[in-house]
């Protein structure tokens, strides 16, 4: 026999004279929604006049997306602790999954409210789970086999009377993930056709991109990992004719796999082979050519309560020309500084060595403004910073959204 366990909280300021909890929480969801259903705590602006805290994760995975919660009490439930998981799934609506959410929240915070006189302001009510009628998760993931297939397609069109635009894309995915392997392929079509007037001369571009790409990656132990990657693509902007690359990749993790959500230390490596044939002549006089390719790459990811930070390193060279290569640095931060007080870095550094692909012959002006095809370059930069600054009443329980 089988029970489910209903917690109703009737209004704690009847039964008890204890101050409610001052809650905190943070996560990509609608925070509206568990604000107006959660009553009985005080939901608080800033995380330092909170006496519980929760960190809200979403991490995607082969469905809609797994929901990683992280409790933290703070003053007089300082160092108790929670760990909860909501996993959704392709059948469920954005309602479904926000009520799941709120659900999975108020258990977590049980942890923290039994310690507190308004213990004495739930009514506990358990149901017999067999008599219902829900199907489970289990049984709909038990079905496919942990098979996951989605499709996509959109167009636009806009035109003008010096100008018309049109744009066509899909995407058609195949994936399965278990606590073994992880399987993706994805085919992807983008065709963008653009036409521009000026008096008595009219401009055109086409660009067009379709890619069948994919990984197989097997899970070895708590840190190792390894796996094939493979692609066949075509892209006219990239002078790609067809495009095929097969490379095994292995993969270390400093951390245990179970902690990624908040933590992440990666060492990768990928080596193989990559065969190209060129729509014109390359400016190395090629019109097909045969690669062998590796790279490597340190990633760095942390998420907790004092913020947020990414950086990626890494690097990619062909094994027959080494001066023929690519450093990348990727990095993001945000970062809690002070009460309302956050400051929000990034920026992304290429130095560019690798363009064995380019057309030969100059550019036209043309090709240029129109972005039709790809042209030299040494190197890309990009640089974020904005600074955040809150300041008021410390609660924020009331929801408005009129307007």
């Amino acid at each position: 026999m089988s029970y489910r366990l209903i917690l109703i909280f009737f209004p704690f300021f009847i039964f008890s004279q204890t101050k409610p909890i001052k809650f905190f929480f943070q996560c990509r969801c609608d925070s509206n929604f568990i604000k107006d259903e959660i009553t009985y705590v005080d939901f608080v602006r800033d995380q330092e006049k909170a006496n519980v805290t929760a960190y809200i994760y979403n991490d995607p995975n082969g469905n809609q997306g797994k929901y990683s919660i992280y409790f933290e009490g703070n003053q007089k439930f300082k160092g108790i602790k929670n760990e909860l998981y909501f996993e959704s799934h392709p059948k469920m609506t954005n309602h479904e999954i926000r009520i799941g959410l709120k659900n999975k929240i108020e258990l977590g915070l049980l942890k923290y409210i039994v310690l507190t006189d308004q213990i004495n302001s739930i009514k506990f009510d358990i149901l017999d789970v067999e008599k219902d009628t829900i199907v489970s998760v289990e049984e709909e993931y038990d079905k496919w086999k942990n098979w996951i297939f989605e499709i996509s397609i959109s167009g636009n069109y806009q035109k003008e009377s010096s100008r018309k635009e049109s744009n066509l894309s899909g995407r058609f995915e195949i994936n399965r993930y278990t606590e073994k392997w992880r399987i993706e392929n994805t085919f992807r079509y983008n065709k963008n056709t653009e036409e521009f007037l000026n008096q008595d001369q009219s401009y055109s571009s086409e660009r067009l991109y379709k890619g069948l790409y994919g990984k197989l990656v097997r899970s070895i132990s708590d840190h190792w990992s390894t796996g094939i990657f493979y692609g066949f693509s075509e892209d006219s902007y990239q002078n790609i004719n067809f495009s095929n690359t097969l490379y095994p990749a292995i993969e270390y993790s400093i951390f245990p796999y179970k902690d990624v959500v908040r933590k992440e230390m990666v060492l990768e490596y990928k080596i193989g082979y990559k065969f190209n044939k060129y729509d014109q002549t390359t400016i190395y006089g090629k019109d097909s050519e045969s690669l062998s390719i590796h790279s490597a790459a340190f990633k760095i990811r942390f998420r907790q309560k004092w913020g947020d930070i990414y950086s990626r390193l890494s690097a990619f060279s062909y094994l027959n020309d080494s001066s023929k290569n690519r450093l990348t640095f990727d990095n993001y931060f945000n970062i809690r500084v002070y009460e309302g007080l956050s400051i929000n870095l990034g920026a992304e550094i290429r130095f560019i060595r690798d363009q064995i692909n380019l057309a030969a012959g100059v550019a036209s002006v043309e090709d240029v403004l129109l972005q039709q095809r790809s042209i030299a370059t040494d190197y890309y930069n990009e640089f974020r910073l904005g600074l955040t600054y809150t300041f008021g009443s410390a609660f924020n329980n009331i929801i408005n959204t009129r307007l």
